[in-house]
């Protein structure tokens, strides 16, 4: 059975925050363009990190503009579009056995990148507040944005991987010193690093179980996540990886926005919410699209599977019309 859409939900308002429309398709843009403008200013020979996609692209795109070389340790599962869009831009990429998916391996490889960077001089590229703060500070921005675009702001859902857009968002309405919404995080319930997190359990996960690309992370990387959303009077939403990619599908045939699934899971969370009942028809909501549709060909192809193109001679042009139109 076909769920609403957002039209037909009884909220106050419903609010789209774009994200995949930054130049390299996604918030990470934010991020690694302080990031690329710090390697200049402290005079840092480039960057190294570790990535699952969409930061390495941002920060492979930026390094380029700033002229400096990133090296990137990507996890082995990466989708193709973004290793393409990384390579695209000139850095230099290791796909790494275990990264993302396991939590002993991923929890040993960030620190090992950020000693091996200050040792050398380069900017470790993790993107957490753990590793990067400075850098970080860019994701802040999004508050700052919507304090002016949608102030009236009372419930923001906001995917979780690492946990650092999150922390992020709620260290930006600190700083600016103005009410923050509740911060709903959003995550695989293959991946559940946050409800662990809240249970007092900090400790990486040791498979993760989810085909999202992008939130696949087995340990949170900013210490913050747990306290932006119980301060706020936030929650946690779980959603299955179907649920993304049915909101994924919502977005794209509903309203025109083409996200790719870790974009769409935010919208899940906010669907799964007002199908239970948690959201009123005084709830003011924005709901964070992080990455762009054409990061992940597969996620494309399984939404495009069942409206295939038909191949027909010039004369059957009317025909067809007619067919369709009916």
């Amino acid at each position: 059975m076909r769920g609403p859409t957002l039209k037909e939900l009884a909220l106050g308002s419903i609010g789209l925050k774009a994200e995949h429309r930054n130049p390299t398709g996604s918030f990470k843009d934010r991020i690694a363009t302080v990031a690329a403008s710090l390697i200049r200013q402290d005079g840092l020979t480039g960057a190294v990190g570790t990535s699952s996609g969409n930061g390495g692209a941002a920060m492979a795109a930026y390094g380029a503009r700033a002229g400096v070389p990133v090296i990137l340790f990507t996890v082995a599962g990466i989708v193709d579009g973004k290793l393409q869009q990384i390579l695209a831009h000139g850095a230099a990429v290791h796909l790494v056995s275990g990264l993302g998916s396991r939590g002993r391996t991923t929890s040993h490889v960030a620190p090992t990148i950020a000693d091996m960077a200050h040792e050398h001089g380069w900017l470790p590229f993790l993107t957490g507040g753990k590793y990067l703060p400075e850098a970080m500070r860019g994701a802040e921005t999004i508050a700052f944005e919507l304090v002016e675009q949608r102030p009236s702001t009372d419930v923001l859902y906001v995917p979780i991987g690492g946990g650092g857009l999150l922390a992020s968002i709620y260290r930006g309405y600190r700083r600016l010193a103005t009410t923050c919404p509740r911060l709903v995080g959003v995550q695989p319930s293959g991946c559940p690093t946050v409800q662990r997190a809240l249970n007092g359990d900090t400790s990486p996960l040791p498979l993760v179980d989810t085909t999202i690309s992008g939130l696949q992370v087995p340990v949170l990387f900013d210490d913050e996540t747990v306290e932006a959303i119980v301060s706020t009077g936030g929650w946690l939403v779980e959603v299955e990886d179907q649920d993304a990619w049915d909101a994924q599908r919502l977005l794209a045939r509903e309203e025109g926005v083409f996200v790719e699934p870790a974009g769409a899971t935010a919208l899940a969370g906010m669907l799964a919410d007002a199908a239970r009942g948690n959201l009123g028809s005084d709830d003011n909501v924005v709901v964070i699209l992080s990455g762009a549709g054409h990061k992940d060909p597969t996620a494309v192809e399984r939404l495009a599977a069942a409206n295939r193109p038909l191949t027909i001679s010039a004369g059957d042009i009317r025909e067809a019309f007619s067919r369709i139109r009916q």
